[in-house]
């Protein structure tokens, strides 16, 4: 079974589903690659992008337990999210979050990084990785803090807070909670619009945002936050810690 459905719709809409229902769209090396892989090449196409999960228990569970290790080598999961979170920004069309159920973890990333984001009622946002011994990328936590700001931003992180849809779309990170059986009809109706609207002012307008954002991540603060995040990652207390969530799976 392909973990990254592709198909096409009207206008040139392209919906992209990460398709491991059977573990709530958990992310891994080659679903990210598949991903990164498919913007990369169908992107320049698209006139619109719609990323969702199948089925309708998660857009996905976060980057999948199994293939930690509970060592500094984890960092190499870096690759596959960033490059899958860089294919997401560099797209040139506009990309819309089609969020339900859970949304945990390096999901969250995914899902902030879309431009746009429309969820159901029933989501779930969390980011429990603190508990896990796990110092998120520099990159997510600088566009956090430019979404909802610094408090809020260390309420989700330290404060391993989970939001329900209301409270995400209070906080600005979602565009619009709508109901579950309207979610898709919203979402594709959105998709069309951005479709059919003329391509240089939809692309240059992602593009100018783009900018814009890059712009809050400074290379120094970056190598400083990685050198803390490898030293959390190869802690003794992670690999206890990430063996007690997998007992409890």
């Amino acid at each position: 079974m392909r973990s990254l459905l592709v198909n096409w719709g009207e206008n040139d809409v392209l919906t992209l589903t990460l398709n491991r229902p059977e573990q709530r769209n958990a992310l891994d090396p080659e679903l990210l690659s598949a991903l990164s892989e498919s913007l990369a090449g169908e992107g320049g196409r698209a006139r619109a992008v719609i990323l969702r999960g199948a089925g309708g228990d998660a857009f996905s569970a976060g980057y999948d337990l199994k293939r930690l290790t509970g060592t500094e080598a984890d960092l190499e999961a870096d690759g596959f999210i960033g490059g899958a979170v860089d294919a997401i920004r560099a797209c040139p069309a506009p990309i819309i979050g089609l969020l339900r159920g859970h949304c945990f973890g390096a999901a969250v990333e995914l899902a902030m990084n879309c431009d746009l984001r429309f969820a159901a009622p029933d989501l779930r946002i969390g980011m429990p990785a603190v508990s896990l011994g796990v110092v998120y990328r520099y990159q997510f936590v600088s566009r956090l803090v430019a979404i909802c700001g610094l408090n809020r931003t260390a309420d989700l992180l330290l404060g391993m807070r989970q939001l329900d849809a209301d409270t995400a779309y209070a906080w600005g990170l979602l565009t619009e909670v709508v109901p579950a059986d309207e979610l898709e009809a919203r979402v594709v109706e959105t998709a069309q619009t951005l479709a059919t609207s003329p391509r240089a002012a939809v692309t240059g307008t992602k593009a100018s945002l783009s900018l814009r954002a890059a712009r809050s991540v400074d290379a120094d603060d970056l190598a400083e936050a990685q050198r803390l995040r490898a030293i959390a990652a190869s802690s003794p207390e992670r690999r206890e810690a990430l063996q007690r969530r997998r007992s409890r799976q």
